[in-house]
């Protein structure tokens, strides 16, 4: 009898200690948001991609390109340069992350050999051609948006939570975000765009996903633009955590070299 009196109260404390408060924590839109978020890709990030753009008639465009990312708490800096091919080589994109604000962000035009700022107005607009905007090339912070989980369904052989994501406010061209979010990595592996008058327009997905260094990588990834019927892949094929990148990379002085 004692011996399953101590059992039940070993297990009481192994409850208590592991969950907030000594209660569970019922899974919500907003802790599911903030668990994505928040997900660990160490404190910097190099990445080397190939991208090619895909047109209706299935003409291809070949790019590679390379991404430098660093994170200062929960903020982050984000570098980017294409390689190739030389219509493109050398075009550069810097977003700096602002707590409680939209990202700042610059373009680098060799033609033109100055940098300029990406303005609000044009957030919606494509860069460089992409089937990405401005908009999409910044996290998308859980507080700008109301979160509820609509269900739990399977995709691409990955369980996942459904959740459906809604501007707080006229902040984004869309007018909600339906994310499949992998229960094992906390990874959206796709999410639904839809524009202001409900219509699903884009979709991104994740067709890979490992472990690389500790860390869940999405390495090969598609984005759906469903109205122009055009797409952008891309493929990590080089990637390094944790390089202790120097700051200065992430600077208009460095875009503009």
């Amino acid at each position: 009898m004692k011996r399953l009196v101590f059992k039940l109260l070993f297990l009481t404390f192994i409850l208590l200690a592991f969950t907030p408060n000594g209660y569970a924590q019922e899974l919500t839109g907003n802790i599911l948001a903030n668990k994505v978020f928040n997900v660990d890709n160490g404190i910097d990030r190099f990445i080397k991609t190939d991208m090619v753009l895909v047109d209706k008639n299935g003409s291809e465009r070949k790019r590679t390109l390379e991404i430098y990312s660093k994170d200062r708490g929960e903020l982050s800096k984000t570098f980017l340069e294409f390689m190739s091919p030389a219509d493109i080589k050398n075009t550069r994109f810097l977003s700096i992350e602002v707590a409680g604000n939209d990202d700042i962000q610059y373009l680098y035009l060799p033609a033109l050999g100055r940098s300029r700022r990406i303005v609000s107005s044009q957030k919606n607009i494509r860069f460089a051609n992409t089937d990405y905007t401005y908009e999409d090339m910044q996290r998308r912070r859980p507080e700008k948006d109301a979160h509820k989980i609509t269900g739990q369904e399977q995709y691409n052989g990955y369980e996942c939570y459904v959740l459906e994501s809604v501007p707080n406010e006229k902040n984004s061209q869309y007018s909600k975000r339906v994310s499949w979010i992998d229960k094992k990595s906390f990874i959206a592996v796709r999410i639904d765009l839809y524009d202001k008058k409900s219509k699903k327009v884009k979709e991104f997905l994740v067709k890979d996903l490992k472990q690389i260094q500790g860390f869940w990588t999405a390495t090969q990834t598609v984005m759906n633009d469903l109205k122009a019927d055009h797409r952008t892949d891309m493929q990590i094929v080089e990637i390094k955590y944790d390089q202790n990148m120097d700051d200065t990379m992430f600077s208009t002085r460095h875009l503009e070299e």
